[in-house]
């Protein structure tokens, strides 16, 4: 059995591992961060922490790993697809990887500059975007406020700002966001803001397999998100909306994708329509929701790259709610102080419906432990 690499032991990383480790498939996990609290999960036959950014004491573990045998490469978040990309021929030498065979595909749907291009090429909505290459193409772009400053590509921007994005009331403020993020080596973009939509925010996740078609599709929407307005699920459910599965796949077939993606749009309140947010090449922070016994999305993963024949499921519509309850209690103390989220509205979550939790498991319990030192490396 062909052994699995997950690099980036986070949440998304934690429930691969654990969804492959509890089918019998031997997994090992790379992190760049000894605080990736997926290294303590027992479904991980082997274990490597190599230095921040160090891209070739990853490609040397991952060669030692493949020395056998091709493995199966899951890259967790967007700095450990950046890697893939930074090393794409050296990497595909010696794993199978659930993103397309083109580098270009990839870097056109990460690039939040040229998304916008790629999905006008769909016809699939999207708010004005300009790349803010000096104060005249930001002015000259004819943008409506309010605005969103956010990173061109990739995670590093949110590490070192603690936060995804700036909200600037006018051209102004976007320009004075730009420049802070400039000054630390950041490229960014400015968008409108799809106004009143952060209780609107749907996504289409997605397996596109080895023979081009849809092989695993979940529509679902953030419940609960931190920061506020522009953040991280903290509660995310699965909830069937057709237009978001219609809208993402067009995307997808229209840049020639396969692989696992992560499409986000936004509902515009005055008109009802789905505007595209983002693509991740990824999963996402909620994967736990799509890797347990009501879908096991890793494991046919999996299956289709190391060759196996995979049936096409049809969309997923049970009613889960994934939860990660200490990030959870922290958004929903700050709605409370804002007068958005009562107790009630807060403990319906929980009561009702079957959940998936984000870190904790009963046959892996050492990673929810191992997760109070990450909240804490997290906390100003």
């Amino acid at each position: 059995m062909k052994r699995a690499v997950v690099f980036g032991l986070l949440h998304a990383g934690l429930a691969v591992s654990r969804s492959l480790g509890r089918a019998g498939v031997p997994v090992t996990g790379i992190a760049w961060h000894p605080y990736d609290f997926g290294l303590k999960s027992r479904y991980l036959d082997r274990r490597r922490t190599v230095p921040y950014g160090d891209g070739a004491a990853v490609l040397g573990a991952l060669r030692e790993e493949a020395a056998a045998d091709r493995v199966v490469f899951f890259p967790e978040r967007d700095e450990n697809v950046e890697f893939v990309l930074d090393h794409w021929d050296d990497v595909r030498a010696l794993a199978e990887l659930p993103l397309p065979d083109n580098a270009e595909t990839v870097r056109r749907l990460r690039r939040k500059d040229v998304l916008p291009l790629v999905a006008a090429e769909a016809e699939v909505p999207s708010p004005g975007t300009v790349l803010a290459d000096g104060d005249d193409a930001v002015r000259d772009a004819g943008l409506r406020p309010p605005f969103v400053v956010k990173a061109a590509e990739g995670q590093e921007y949110a590490l070192a700002f603690g936060h995804k994005a700036v909200v600037a009331r006018d051209v102004d403020e976007a320009l004075a966001a730009v420049r802070a993020a400039s000054e630390r080596g950041f490229r960014t973009i400015v968008q409108e803001v799809i106004p009143d939509s952060h209780e609107r925010i749907y996504s289409l996740l997605a397996y596109i397999g080895r023979s081009g078609e849809p092989l695993v599709t979940l529509v679902g929407r953030k419940i609960r998100q931190g920061p506020l307005r522009f953040g991280t699920s903290a509660v995310f459910e699965v909830d069937y909306e057709p237009r978001v599965l219609d809208l993402g796949l067009r995307l997808l077939r229209t840049a020639g994708y396969s692989g696992i993606a992560h499409v986000e749009f936004a509902q515009d309140p005055r008109d009802g329509r789905f505007q595209l947010l983002e693509v991740n090449t990824r999963l996402p922070v909620w994967a736990a929701l799509a890797a347990n016994r009501h879908l096991d999305l890793p494991k046919l993963v999996y299956d289709d790259l190391t060759g196996k024949e995979v049936a096409p499921l049809p969309t997923f519509r049970e009613r889960l709610t994934w939860i990660y309850l200490a990030k959870d209690v922290w958004v929903s103390l700050q709605m409370a102080r804002r007068r958005e989220l009562g107790p009630r509205d807060f403990a319906s979550r929980y009561l009702r419906g079957r959940k998936v939790r984000a870190v904790f498991a009963h046959d892996d319990p050492w990673p929810a432990i191992a997760s109070l030192g990450y909240l804490r490396s997290r906390t100003p």
